[in-house]
């Protein structure tokens, strides 16, 4: 998945310089100082292949954060919920805890029992 998403990535990137290289770029009548920084292709291609590599890395970000089994639960500051193997043991350890329980809570009814039948027995 991870080598997929590079090879795609690699792809945009050179499909990117080619076009910033190959393609004609308007040309304005008035040129002013950022028309003048932008009209060189070497800027153009610099500013795609910085946003085809920002989108390649968020998308190989929650790629890993996927394969981690982890997922963004806030955008801004990212965030990330703990990891969902720690969840799986915590309810593991809970799933066995209850079984200690449930075993206990028989034991203890089948001596309430006991107890209420001699109890009976001794009244009776």
């Amino acid at each position: 998945m991870k080598l997929l998403a590079l090879l795609i990535c690699g792809a945009a990137g050179i499909y990117v310089l080619g076009d910033a290289v190959l393609a004609p770029t308007p040309a304005p009548e008035h040129p002013g100082y950022v028309d003048a920084v932008l009209a060189s292709r070497v800027v153009i291609a610099a500013i795609r292949l910085a946003i085809v590599f920002a989108g390649g890395f968020v998308v190989l970000s929650v790629i890993g954060l996927v394969d981690q089994r982890r997922w963004l639960t806030k955008v801004g500051p990212v965030q990330v919920s703990e990891d969902v193997g720690a969840v799986d043991v915590g309810r593991e350890r809970f799933v066995s805890d209850l079984a200690q329980a449930r075993a206990v809570i028989g034991k203890l009814r089948q001596e309430l029992s006991e107890a209420d039948q001699l109890s009976e027995t001794e009244r009776g």
